[in-house]
């Protein structure tokens, strides 16, 4: 067995290399938008359910999928521009898009989601089955 002389530099090329790659790669911009809503999914008396803080939407804004494991939940309004002209801002942090997708628990049932609207809270309760994962999709109606 022959032994190389350690070269320090050899593992700087490496990581430049990887950086490299990495900004090579295709990024979905609207992935890297500030999300300023939270969520929250927890399973309770036999169904997942899953809350998203939403304020500034109203109900109509908001659109509520699932497929194939997988519940999305996006939103979004357009600002009137004669609001802006009326205001003087010094500061404004507000959102008019939001988008998030997140895997279900195994055995989560879509055919019989359920979604409300209150207050800014966004609350999607569907039943869990442990013996069937549902594979087709389907839109939910907000109440």
């Amino acid at each position: 067995m022959q032994l190389a002389k350690y070269n320090p530099f050899r593992e700087l090329d490496k990581i430049q290399k990887d950086f490299e790659r990495f900004w090579e790669q295709d990024f979905d911009m609207s992935l890297a938008l500030p999300e300023w809503s939270t969520m929250d999914m927890y399973e309770e008396d036999g169904k997942v359910i899953a809350e998203f803080s939403l304020p500034n939407f109203a109900k109509d804004e908001i659109n509520v999928t699932t497929e194939k494991g997988m519940l999305e939940v996006s939103a979004e309004h357009e600002e009137k521009e004669e609001e802006k002209k009326k205001r003087r801002y010094y500061r404004r942090e507000s959102s008019n898009r939001f988008w998030r997708r997140v895997a279900l628990p195994e055995g989560a049932q879509d055919e019989h989601t359920q979604a409300a609207f209150k207050d800014g809270v966004l609350k999607v309760t569907m039943p869990i089955d442990t013996k069937a994962i549902e594979e087709t999709g389907k839109k939910i109606t907000i109440t």
